[in-house]
């Protein structure tokens, strides 16, 4: 199981603003995806197999959510597995944090 953790306070509110406008099922879904399997395949993410929208977008994975929500994110496997929140916010914002994040 990963341990979910965040670049900073700014990013910890925007995933939480994010958060409070999902369904109470769809947030579970993607607590379930980002903590059980944050990797790309074909059932990843959820216990009960169903498909999230994770893709590898250079070094970092993008999790879409319904609506044009997006949660960028790294994975580590050690010293303990954590899933590190870099961005969260819409998919306009998020082509404005991966051009200033790929400089």
């Amino acid at each position: 199981m990963y341990e979910i953790r965040f670049k900073g306070s700014k990013v910890k509110k925007q995933f939480k603003k994010l958060a409070q406008k999902l369904s109470p099922h769809v947030k579970k879904r993607m607590r379930e995806a980002l903590e059980n399997n944050p990797y790309p395949g074909p059932t990843y993410g959820s216990s009960r197999n169903v498909p999230t929208k994770i893709e590898k977008k250079g070094k970092i994975y993008c999790y879409e959510i319904t609506g044009g929500g997006r949660i960028l994110f790294d994975i580590y496997e050690k010293p303990i597995k954590a899933v590190l929140i870099l961005f969260a916010g819409n998919d306009d914002e998020e082509q404005r944090f991966l051009k200033k994040y790929a400089k």
